[in-house]
């Protein structure tokens, strides 16, 4: 009985190794079989969320593209504001500069030829002469004939105002008398044609009064007349 208990030991020894590789052998499958299903599980699942995502975002897969596109666009747009603004800024420095520059040559200009209208041929139409009260004084304007002349208003014998004063032809042309002490200018030069004569008693007592003193020219002054029949003079 022992003898036959020991081979049956031995058989059941001799069997185990097997078995117990059988039955690892079979764990190692299943747990392959169980590890491939686990990673194709995963896998498909993974691939089922990326679609189950790609199906979610399908209708706005682009967007975030599309927006940057509109963002570019926008961009775009505010540069071309920019641009115009850049532009419309630019143009109005240069008409700006170009207005100061426009200035700034009427004041070399002026300072240049500094005439200034005093009036128009029309004023000494019907009166040959006429007063003009300036910031620097007061003048007269005379017409003698077809010419134009700018004079002080006062005679320099006796500061006698002018404006009544007597247009004649004298030696050298057109010429103007004073009504009281009877002093004569040429109205070009302002050079003195007669000094204080004594015609009549008023002016022999006037005249005697002045027969001691050089004769003093009439300040007179350059004159234009424009096509519109405008009055320039200037004062030096």
């Amino acid at each position: 009985d022992s003898s036959v208990r020991h081979r049956a030991r031995e058989r059941t020894h001799a069997r185990t190794p097997g078995r117990r590789a059988k039955a690892f052998h079979h764990t190692s499958t299943m747990r392959a079989a169980l590890g491939h299903a686990t990673t194709t599980t995963t896998t498909t699942t993974a691939t089922v969320g990326a679609g189950r995502r790609h199906r979610r975002h399908a209708g706005t897969t682009f967007a975030p593209r599309d927006a940057r596109a509109y963002a570019g666009k926008r961009r775009g747009i505010g540069q071309i504001l920019d641009e115009e603004f850049n532009e419309n800024a630019d143009k109005e420095k240069k008409e700006k500069k170009s207005a100061a520059a426009s200035k700034e040559s009427a004041v070399k200009a002026s300072k240049s030829e500094p005439w200034i209208k005093v009036g128009n041929i029309a004023d000494v139409a019907d009166k040959p002469i006429k007063a003009l009260i300036l910031a620097n004084g007061n003048f007269c304007m005379v017409r003698a004939g077809s010419m134009i002349f700018i004079t002080a208003c006062n005679s320099t014998a006796y500061q006698y105002p002018l404006i009544d004063g007597e247009i004649f032809e004298g030696s050298l042309g057109a010429a103007i008398r004073t009504p009281l002490d009877g002093t004569s200018y040429d109205l070009a030069t302002g050079q003195v044609l007669e000094w204080c004569p004594q015609d009549n008693l008023m002016r022999k007592f006037l005249g005697t009064l002045k027969k001691t003193e050089s004769p003093v020219p009439l300040p007179v002054y350059p004159t234009k007349v424009d096509d519109k029949g405008d009055v320039y003079t200037y004062f030096i």
